[in-house]
């Protein structure tokens, strides 16, 4: 794996983004640009190649293109392919670096907490799975309204693509296995996982210790011993993530996105929303509804 280390003591130039779609077969041109390149896949598969090495970017993988390096479509895309894609340009140093070199530099920074508090550059591999989609869903919504928004100040975009950057290089870092994020407790893990597979579904704190055989009361103790919050409020935090995601993302209705993430009863979901987010679900999506779309 090769990674990107960029400089961000200024922050990096936005020039443009937006999101592609295609209704049929679609296979990227070659070309060769003078920009960096983060292209986001959301649905289907796009097949590019660069250096030699053959990618397939499908939902919820990242892929960074470089300039100066001829980059193409191998195969065509099935129809209704969808990927964000945003261009940019680093103002501080650039160095393409190894898998080695990462890990040195990871170790270091994981060592010493002065010398991470100060760390002033981004490490993003050229192709990888983030962990949370739906916070740089977001995030790249927000970048599309504000770039397609009357501003007087085009610095906001480049600090807002600075943003994104970040969270990307934050999400493509690997679990540390000597601090993890919580304690590592086999059951806990487990529920976690099936909360995200199934955080569209109408969930409850007795139906998930029914579903893995377990008393309730012992599950929810559990639960909040290792992750620090009850079961239920998981439970609310995932839905209302894939709640921001589908509002920023799609045209579904708020009541048809109330049922999407498990609320059949639309009222309750706006008040839980609200609490959550100081927002109703409609002010959310009216404060990121600008979008560029290039569609072929």
């Amino acid at each position: 794996m090769r990674y990107v280390r960029t400089d961000i003591r200024q922050p990096l130039e936005f020039l443009s983004a937006g999101q592609f779609r295609s209704s049929g077969p679609w296979t990227h041109t070659r070309r060769e640009i003078d920009s960096y390149e983060i292209v986001i896949g959301s649905q289907g598969v796009l097949y590019m190649e660069q250096e030699g090495e053959r990618y397939e970017v499908g939902p919820g993988d990242v892929l960074l293109l470089l300039p100066g390096v001829v980059h193409f479509g191998y195969r065509p895309s099935e129809g209704g392919l969808v990927f964000h894609w945003l261009h940019y340009l680093c103002r501080g140093n650039v160095q393409i670096c190894g898998e080695e070199e990462w890990e040195q530099e990871h170790r270091l920074l994981r060592s010493n907490e002065y010398l991470s508090a100060l760390n002033d550059t981004l490490l993003i591999p050229l192709f990888f799975r983030p962990a949370g989609m739906e916070r740089i869903d977001v995030l790249f919504h927000q970048l599309q309204h504000l770039a397609n928004s009357p501003i007087r100040h085009r610095h906001a975009l480049h600090y807002m693509a600075t943003s994104l950057a970040i969270e990307l290089a934050e999400q493509a870092e690997p679990r540390d296995d000597s601090v993890p994020p919580y304690a590592p407790d086999k059951l806990v893990s487990s529920v976690v996982e099936w909360i995200r597979v199934h955080a569209a579904d109408s969930l409850t704190a007795s139906g998930i210790a029914n579903q893995f055989g377990y008393n309730r009361d012992y599950l929810s103790r559990l639960f909040k011993r290792t992750m620090g919050m009850n079961l239920q409020e998981y439970i609310r935090m995932q839905k209302m993530a894939k709640a921001k995601s589908l509002l920023a993302g799609s045209n579904r209705t708020v009541k048809q996105i109330a049922h999407d993430v498990g609320f059949p009863d639309e009222k309750y979901f706006i008040r839980l929303f609200r609490k959550y987010e100081h927002l109703t679900p409609t002010g959310y999506r009216n404060a990121y509804y600008r979008k560029h779309l290039n569609i072929r």
